[in-house]
């Protein structure tokens, strides 16, 4: 199903790489319709591995795209899902490798000596783009025109473009929620989260927390990300004033020199986030991947390395299953398997922090799991990278 405001720059691939132990290898160009509505990092990788996968899919961008953060910081997980495009040695030769975590003033310091494993890259969202333009978008068949509506039927999934043209799929594959027939307003979130740079560059991540608030800094190259959450009650005034802000985090001795000079110099984003799980990640013919996917967790840098995963199990599960609804059932399921194995871990292990919030409990060991080379916590990368589930 191609129109002339699509285009495509080569030929469907006859043999399928194998981009994990879960896909066979034996699959051919596939006759699916499959629509990717959506061009974030989620759906630009989706594409990429169902083309690999013999697919064919078409690339649309959907109501909410947004540009990507100035600077994404990518965990291992997600670095090893990038391998199978061909993305990882560029991610990390573009990026700055993140290998030593610092705990300043706690006697439980997370600081590795010589380390020479990888923890997170954090990579320019403008380099980060063009390498996926480059891997994925110079690939697939794309069109300019916006989804602005999908509806979900037994036999596939019915379009809509531009608020007229309709077009019929057999699955399509988003990140923006509200394309969903679920979607609901969010109700406020009670975790509250600043983030901004600063132009001093710092050698490692560091971490200071308290029990309702946590700051964060990590090394971006030439700049540090630095990153404040608090589930305290934090009035609207008081979320947009330096001053309060820095009131608020003083006491954990956050890592910079000056924090006020950092947000005044740089201007800060400021956001109310919930630590819910969506209900459902398939609904009918529409998967939902990346953010519509998962919770974030403010801090702990897993929301990039979690939304490629999403990307990867879809990519897996319609690659190897005999139908689309047999695909999407066993997306489901494993979304929701491994939410709950990794869940009742963090229930035991988090205990050994009783002083913090139940938030912060999560968000705590979720962090610790992303620098486990560093703080011993032998886990497989399963569990791991569903942390913000």
């Amino acid at each position: 199903m191609k129109t002339g405001e699509e285009r495509s720059t080569r030929t469907p691939p006859v043999v399928t790489p194998r981009y994990d132990d879960a896909v066979s290898g034996t699959h051919r160009t596939q006759e699916h319709e499959i629509l990717i509505a959506d061009t974030g990092l989620a759906a630009l990788v989706t594409a990429g591995l169902l083309d690999r996968a013999g697919f064919d899919p078409l690339v649309a961008p959907s109501p909410s795209d947004r540009s990507p953060p100035r600077v994404t910081v990518v965990w291992e997980p997600g670095l090893r899902v990038l391998e199978r495009l061909g993305l990882r040695r560029s991610v990390e030769r573009r990026g700055t490798r993140v290998t030593e975590l610092g705990r300043p003033g706690s006697e439980k310091s997370w600081e590795a000596d010589a380390s020479s494993e990888i923890a997170l890259v954090a990579v320019g969202r403008d380099q980060l783009r063009a390498l996926l333009d480059q891997a994925v978008r110079s690939r697939a068949r794309e069109t300019d025109r916006v989804v602005t509506a999908l509806e979900s039927a037994a036999s596939g999934v019915r379009a809509t473009f531009d608020h007229e043209e309709t077009e019929s799929f057999d699955v399509a594959v988003t990140a923006d929620r509200s394309l969903s027939a679920d979607h609901a307003p969010e109700p406020d979130g009670r975790v509250h989260t600043w983030k901004c740079h600063q132009l001093e560059t710092t050698a490692k991540a560091t971490e200071s927390w308290g029990a309702s608030a946590a700051a964060f800094a990590t090394p971006t190259g030439d700049s540090t990300s630095l990153r404040l959450v608090t589930t305290a009650e934090t009035p609207a005034r008081a979320a947009v004033s330096v001053d309060d802000i820095v009131d608020r985090f003083s006491h954990l001795g956050p890592p910079t020199a000056d924090l006020g000079r950092a947000l005044r110099d740089s201007g800060f984003e400021y956001r109310r986030v919930r630590l819910a799980a969506p209900a459902s990640v398939a609904t009918g013919r529409i998967g939902l991947v990346g953010p519509s996917a998962r919770t974030a967790l403010p801090g702990t840098h897993l929301g990039p390395s979690t939304d490629i995963e999403t990307a990867w199990a879809l990519a897996t599960a319609l690659a190897n299953a005999s139908g689309i609804n047999e695909a999407l059932s066993a997306y489901e399921r494993r979304r929701r398997d491994l939410s709950g194995r990794f869940r009742t871990w963090l229930d035991d292990e988090s205990m050994s922090d009783p002083v913090l919030s139940p938030e912060f409990r999560l968000l705590f060991s979720a962090r610790r799991l992303a620098f486990s080379h560093v703080t011993g916590t032998a886990r497989s990368v399963k569990y791991a990278i569903d942390a913000d589930r």
